[in-house]
């Protein structure tokens, strides 16, 4: 799909920079500082890779970084204006036109709201609603009383099973799975494994992104929730009735296990996880491969299994590749010890 290309001058304005240079120049991508390609405008925000910068690139860097004789834009905070400038470049979902293709199977019960696009395969089961301006990429499957909120985006091959309820604005990637059956069973003398129902809900509130193959279980009663804003990556699993506060980033292979919670801005960084009915307070950051065996007060970082607070688990660390050398000096002290009783003797 061809993008309407942008003046340095029109850009510059778009995200409130000061232009340096030639204002006509057109902008047709993005690429590196260090290569860049004929057309681009290049994004620098760290001091340390402005020598290595070309200098042919049009730079979107911090006030007062392009030299004399560069061109391209200054702002305060390049991150942010890179951010504005990928969103006018990610028009795929925005410029679709509404349709709903002819493989699509959907319910006569199920309500469709304005401005939806449904593609090839998706099935809308009964009772279910999927609100204005959502996109249904392919081969979607929404169960039986679901609801999508306004402008969400579910990409192919995602699972919604029945119950499962989401806000405005959510991203759903390819191959995800929401509302399936949390791992419930208990021991039984003559059955061996008891299968228990998994009756609850799951809530996924506004602007909420789940990654690719990741899935969260409904809660066996009552609801498994993830708040507002929260950012899922690819290959996570929330359990479930566990509750995700908002803002809270959860990155790829983590696991959080049933009935736990983590407060307001937590991050669960790589494969990272929680145990059953862990509570994890607000702002705290577990280190990649944290495991969290236990309630972790608000503001803390933690790392390592069990997990600690940080500079405690670096401390262990140290002490741990300590051990060889300790060993050799205890046994060095021992044979002397030994060496002295053989002398008394």
């Amino acid at each position: 799909m061809s993008i309407e290309a942008l003046t340095l001058a029109k850009i510059a304005n778009m995200v409130n920079g000061t232009l340096k240079g030639d204002g006509n120049y057109v902008v047709v991508s993005i690429s590196s500082p260090d290569a860049p390609c004929p057309g681009s405008l290049s994004p620098l925000w760290e001091k340390k890779l402005v020598p290595f910068a070309s200098p042919d690139a049009v730079l979107l860097t911090k006030n007062g970084w392009i030299p004399e004789n560069g061109q391209g834009i200054e702002v305060e905070d390049p991150r942010r204006a890179l951010v504005t400038l990928l969103e006018y470049f990610d028009t795929e979902q925005i410029n679709q036109i509404p349709s709903v293709h002819e493989t699509a199977l959907i319910s006569s019960d199920a309500v469709i709201g304005k401005n939806v696009t449904i593609g090839p395969g998706c099935v809308i089961s009964e009772y279910s609603r999927i609100g204005d301006g959502c996109t249904l990429v392919a081969n979607v499957w929404v169960g039986k009383h679901v609801s999508i909120g306004d402008n969400s985006l579910i990409e192919p091959g995602v699972v919604i099973y029945d119950r499962s309820y989401f806000g405005k604005k959510c991203i759903i990637h390819a191959n995800a799975v929401v509302g399936c059956d949390g791992f419930g069973y208990m021991a039984d003398p003559e059955l061996g494994l008891l299968r228990i129902p998994q009756i609850g809900t799951v809530v996924i509130e506004d602007d909420v992104e789940i990654g690719v193959c990741s899935s969260i279980d409904r809660g066996t009663f009552g609801e498994t929730r993830v708040s507002k804003g929260t950012k899922i990556d690819s290959h996570v699993k929330i359990a479930h009735n566990c509750t995700i506060g908002e803002y809270c980033i959860i990155v790829a292979q983590s696991g959080i296990a049933g009935s736990s919670t983590l407060g307001k801005g937590v991050t669960m960084a790589a494969q990272s996880g929680a145990a059953n009915h862990a509570r994890i307070g607000d702002g705290v950051i577990a280190a990649g491969r944290s495991g969290i065996t236990g309630d972790i007060p608000p503001g803390l970082v933690v790392s390592g299994f069990p997990a600690v607070e940080h500079k405690k688990d670096l401390r262990q660390l140290v002490a741990l590749k300590q051990l060889p050398d300790l060993i050799k000096k205890v046994k060095n002290i021992e044979k002397k010890l030994d060496e002295l009783e053989l002398e008394k003797a």
